[in-house]
């Protein structure tokens, strides 16, 4: 008589990652020390990666053009990828990059060893971003300790037709959506507002998470500050699974999938 063996294949076990919606500083170096110490505050708990917001290393204020300078903002982004390294820990952030055509907007994806695994450039840019950046011509995907994951950078969620063209077919796990965004003040006032449920509607047809990292504050109009920061984590099927302190100044990290969140404060 045979024997059959039946396996049972091991259950998935979901990352733990950190959302550090840290100050934004007018000065580089400060943005700077304030992610080293959301690096080192994310491995104490025990995450895998910890994501940062849009122009993270720079900051997203109007000085913006005395920081985005090779000289200026490359040895800023070494200096993360070697504390990341230092903490073998996987960090997500906004910084520029460069090339022939021009100053890009770009969010970095740095492995656990600090090599850089991938780059995603924004594509969608504002206007005013247009006088400065030019525009990304890609959206990749890619594997970063155990996650396919990419970005979609600020507005660009409001171009779901693009975005789903350019992620239908790539199996995706992880969107991360850094940015600055807040309620359309000249819209009625909703709860989530819409760019959370544009945010869900991305997230349910690409059966993705969507982990944003809101800036907290607002320095070019501090008093925009107020609906800052509520970094929302989205599930799979659209599930809003929980939102960050409005305005909050923290570093908050969970597992994958959870409801759940422990907070930090910076």
């Amino acid at each position: 008589m045979s024997l059959t063996v039946h396996t049972v294949p091991p259950p998935r076990v979901f990352p733990v990652l950190a959302i550090a919606q840290i100050p934004m500083y007018w000065e580089i170096s400060e943005n700077v020390e304030a992610m080293k110490r959301a690096l080192s505050v994310a491995k104490r708990v025990g995450a895998t990666h910890c994501a940062f917001s849009e122009l993270a290393i720079t900051g997203f204020h109007r000085r913006v053009a005395e920081w985005a300078k090779p000289e200026v903002s490359e040895p800023a982004v070494a200096e993360i990828r070697r504390v990341a390294a230092e903490l073998h820990i996987s960090a997500v952030f906004g910084a520029p990059t460069y090339s022939e055509a021009g100053r890009l907007n770009s969010h970095l994806f740095v492995a656990p060893d600090g090599t850089l695994a991938g780059t995603v450039s924004k594509i969608g840019l504002t206007a005013p971003e247009a006088t400065f950046f030019v525009p990304g011509d890609s959206r990749p995907v890619l594997e970063l300790s155990g996650i396919r994951c990419t970005a979609v950078i600020c507005r660009e969620i409001e171009d779901q037709t693009e975005v789903m063209h350019q992620l239908a077919s790539s199996k995706v796990g992880v969107i991360f959506w850094p940015g600055q965004m807040r309620p359309d003040p000249e819209k009625p006032v909703q709860d989530p507002p819409e760019h959370v449920v544009q945010a869900q509607n991305l997230a349910r047809q690409l059966g993705a998470f969507v982990v944003q990292t809101n800036w907290p504050n607002a320095l070019n109009r501090p008093e925009e500050s107020e609906n800052t920061g509520h970094s929302a984590c989205i599930g799979p099927t659209g599930d809003l699974l929980f939102r960050l302190p409005k305005q909050g100044f923290g570093l908050a990290a969970f597992t994958l999938g959870e409801k759940s969140f422990r907070w930090y404060p910076a």
